[in-house]
């Protein structure tokens, strides 16, 4: 599985891909409270879009340099619950 709750956590892992983005969603408005962590390689478009709609807090960075660059700031600023992106 590339997305998984892991101690209060959602954590997406691996290739994320657009198969995940439902249970994405699934699990962070079940548990509204529980931060995100990037460890994943790749992550669909679909999964991005989960995020920014939802703006859970987010720990790690993505590992491209637009995503990092462009839709961090947009889940992370103005709205979202930074929760020690690094």
């Amino acid at each position: 599985m590339s997305v998984e709750m892991r101690a209060g956590k959602v954590v997406l892992q691996g290739r994320c891909g657009v198969e995940e983005a439902e249970k994405l969603l699934s699990l962070l408005l079940s548990h509204p409270d529980a931060g995100v962590v990037l460890e994943a390689e790749t992550i669909h478009t679909a999964l991005w879009q989960v995020l920014l709609a939802v703006r859970p807090s987010v720990e790690g960075e993505p590992r491209q340099a637009f995503c990092a660059q462009h839709l961090m700031p947009l889940i992370v600023g103005s709205g979202g619950r930074e929760q020690g992106v690094g």
